[in-house]
């Protein structure tokens, strides 16, 4: 394989820790590939696609390896872009690499007063290319929208052509009505289309202030019905977290409370904050403007939510297929019912977070004598989901876990429309398969 691959002026890996290394992501798919190329430059890319499809071996492109649904695994060419990590910054846009770690961006643009608007929670870790590929979003999602929104070029490798520049669930054809906005088709695609080797973004400037509000409700029902209003109040953020989440805050709450709701304004905040007041079937639990401690409450989230997976994990396996699905905000609390009906038939454990403030919620389910029931869960779970108007997929991508459902969520017609896209950019279905398209 290395010989083959010989022009490649970056390194070509086919050690077997390395296979090992490369062959898992964060999800609990393990695929050993067939050797791992690190490209120094744009011309090794292009090599290294031309060399996979006249082998007719796959080729799938890997950021930070934080993906939670398999994309980035396959038996093939790994190419691992961490070399690509150039960031070159203007006015209201980034132009960066694939490679770039969202923490890296948010330090350099955050010395010019500006931030990325999408923030996943694996920020720190997680590649600009990654981001693109799953169409991440995060917390702020709600005002600042996901990378699709805030994609305004992006130069790609694909198997046709030597090298492509696009200016400004499933693939996104709604947003490619206008010829205009072709390269948002890239957003969200998982690399199945082409390998990013650039891309422009828009930024923003950090807000001169900010208030979060943590807000406790009585019961879920009850938060979730009340997100519809709050987002009346233009809030940047709103953010659910579950109870069995909460405990792991180390903070002493109302055994009344079940829930919260992290609600953060960064505009007209004094008469945000008073309307909140009178909409809120919640009680403010805590209020702060001050940016230290509102990234203390927010990395709070995090940490809890990593402990609250992790002790589950202690105890049976979390399943990753059913954590992405998104509803319409005025359908949110009907997902209650749903995995109440689940939970009396297949008696599994859910977690429940997400950013509520677009519907996105994040449910995992542990499985211990059920796991041969996962598939199970999860059909059941998303024909609800379907039926209620929702996505089976918000900001994770489809990857190897949710592939299989992909023509569930759009149909026949809609879903051939997605293999002929497929097979336009990748004749060959050498790049990423088995990913959005079986």
């Amino acid at each position: 394989m290395a010989l083959s691959l010989q022009d490649i002026r970056g390194q070509v890996l086919c050690d077997d820790y390395i296979l090992n290394y490369y062959s898992v992501d964060s999800s609990f798919y393990k695929i050993r590939p067939k050797c791992v190329v690190i490209p120094k430059n744009v011309s090794d890319v292009i090599q290294c696609v031309k060399f996979a499809r006249k082998s007719k071996i796959s080729v799938t492109a890997r950021g930070g390896g934080t993906g939670l649904v398999g994309s980035a695994l396959n038996s093939g060419i790994i190419m691992d872009l961490k070399n690509f990590d150039k960031i070159k910054l203007a006015k209201n846009y980034v132009t960066v690499q694939p490679g770039v770690r969202k923490g890296k961006l948010d330090q350099v643009l955050a010395k010019k007063g500006k931030f990325l608007g999408p923030n996943p929670s694996v920020g720190p870790y997680c590649t600009i290319g990654g981001m693109i590929g799953t169409n991440a979003s995060g917390t702020r999602s709600l005002k600042y929208g996901s990378m699709i929104d805030n994609l305004l070029a992006v130069t790609v490798v694909v198997t046709n052509y030597p090298n492509v520049s696009k200016n400004s669930c499933g693939y996104r054809l709604d947003r490619v009505k206008d010829p205009k906005n072709i390269h948002k088709i890239i957003a969200g695609s998982e690399g199945t289309l082409g390998i990013v080797v650039s891309a422009k973004l828009r930024i923003y400037n950090i807000p001169k202030k900010k208030t979060l509000l943590v807000v406790g409700y009585n019961s879920p029902k009850l938060a979730l019905h009340n997100c519809q209003k709050i987002i009346q109040l233009e809030p940047s953020a709103v953010e659910y977290i579950d109870d069995y989440t909460m405990r792991n805050f180390g903070k002493k709450f109302p055994k009344s409370i079940k829930c919260l709701l992290f609600v953060e304004f960064d505009g007209n905040i004094q008469y945000s904050v008073k309307q909140f007041r009178k909409i809120s079937d919640g009680t403010i639990l805590y209020k702060t403007a001050k940016n230290d401690t509102i990234s203390k409450w927010w990395a709070l989230r995090n940490a809890s939510l990593h402990y609250s997976l992790k002790n589950l994990l202690a105890k049976q396996t979390t399943s990753h297929i059913i954590e992405d699905a998104t509803l319409p905000v005025e359908k949110l609390e009907q997902i209650l019912p749903v995995l109440s009906k689940l939970k009396r038939k297949f008696n599994p454990v859910f977690v429940m977070y997400g950013h509520t403030g677009n519907g996105n919620l994040h449910v995992r389910v542990s499985v211990s004598k059920n796991k041969d029931n996962v598939d199970k869960i999860a059909k059941e779970f998303f024909a609800e989901i379907i039926r209620l108007g929702g996505t089976i997929t918000g900001e994770h991508g489809d990857g190897i876990a949710r592939t299989k459902f992909v023509k569930m969520q759009y149909g026949s017609k809609t879903y051939s429309l997605f293999s002929k896209l497929k097979r336009e950019f990748d004749p060959d279905h050498i790049l990423n398969p088995g990913k959005i398209i079986s």
